[in-house]
């Protein structure tokens, strides 16, 4: 049997966010020479140059889920399928590797991940809190409530071994009809299920360390620091930051003032959009269109539409390709439901929390 490769970070990211790829892909190359970067691109073409040119495997997401491939696309939108196929990337790397780390694509290294691969050594799941300190109410944001809604952990950071697949299984039947936003319900995304890792799993790391996962809703405990050193440019509470996630960065920064002030933060934030701004000028297509946001004809694909299908309507019990659907059929089905009751209920296992949103089709897209 063929031993496995040592270690591999891995991102799931739609075709037209490919840029945030490269960036975080320049960065472990700079502090992870030694991990494999491995990209599996939701919406991939395989005569796109850009996805041949780079230092890093790119793959077609569409091998984590081949079988129903065109069911599970349609269902979601484009940061949902990202977020659902998380646990389908690390199940397929670790068959080759024996410790994988995700990471967002909207994250960037600034050090080595030495504490995050050390904890998999005796860990079966490694996961990061969104932060070591509530957030006061103070009528700031984002408020303690909005952090509660999100979960304990933030699912931009995962790291696990070849024990942790059982979780990630798990994790997989939730996320595979259930990654969507529903805080009425306890649900936001993939990311509310990682609470369950506190009892799910044996050996549950939770890395805390105030470097690693450094973002807009927990800055009101990490002090960050500017040096004049080229190989660890910033300090959190001390120490080299490892890794900063811009997410929510641009809106939320202006809100609540972190400890150092928000200087600092800008600055890293400039910096981290011209690299943003450079990469896809650099693209050889710049504005790549995300293809699994209409129908074969050209219209549009609602909101409403998307859950007919996430939810298994029995007009679309044997329709295999929903992108296919012309506009007579879509009419049609659209008439069915404006008359269906209120109070229809899916199959269960499509809608394990029991939203209920309108079903009758709208102005609203995706």
């Amino acid at each position: 049997m063929k031993p496995k490769n040592q270690r591999a970070i891995t991102v799931v990211v739609t075709n037209d966010y490919f840029y945030q790829a490269m960036v975080l892909g320049r960065s472990i190359k700079c502090f992870e020479p030694e991990s494999d970067f491995i990209v599996f691109v939701v919406g991939y073409d395989e005569k796109d140059p850009d996805y041949q040119r780079t230092d890093f495997t790119v793959l077609d997401a569409k091998i984590l889920n081949p079988k129903e491939w065109k069911r599970f696309i349609f269902q979601y939108d484009g940061l949902q399928a990202s977020c659902a196929l998380k646990p389908l990337a690390l199940l397929h790397l670790l068959t080759q590797y024996e410790k994988v780390i995700y990471l967002d694509a909207d994250m960037k290294l600034f050090a080595p991940l030495e504490h995050g691969w050390k904890t998999l050594e005796e860990a079966d799941l490694s996961l990061t809190p969104h932060s070591y300190l509530p957030i006061k109410d103070d009528g700031l944001g984002p408020a303690r409530v909005t952090m509660r809604l999100a979960g304990i952990f933030n699912a931009g950071y995962v790291g696990v071994t070849e024990t942790g697949s059982n979780f990630l299984k798990w994790w997989w039947e939730q996320t595979n009809y259930n990654c969507v936003v529903a805080h009425g319900r306890g649900v936001f995304l993939d990311q509310i299920y990682l609470n369950e890792a506190t009892y799910m799993v044996e050996r549950l790391a939770i890395l805390k360390d105030h470097s690693y996962n450094v973002a807009c809703w927990n800055l009101h405990e990490r002090g960050l620091k500017k040096t004049c050193s080229k190989k660890f440019p910033y300090l959190v509470n001390e120490k080299p930051l490892v890794c900063f996630h811009f997410s929510s960065y641009a809106e939320l920064i202006k809100v609540r003032p972190p400890p150092c002030g928000k200087e600092i933060f800008h600055d890293l934030y400039r910096n981290y959009n011209k690299e943003i701004l450079l990469e896809k000028k650099n693209l050889s297509v710049s504005e790549k269109k995300y293809p699994f946001n209409y129908f074969e004809d050209g219209e549009i694909i609602s909101v409403s539409w998307r859950e007919f299908v996430r939810r298994g309507i029995p007009e679309l019990e044997n329709v295999q390709d929903p992108f296919l659907m012309n506009a007579p059929k879509r009419a049609a089905i659209e008439a069915i439901m404006v008359r269906r009751p209120g109070s229809y209920q899916p199959k269960l296992e499509r809608e394990n929390f029991f939203m209920i949103p309108s079903l009758i089709p709208s102005e609203e897209t995706s």
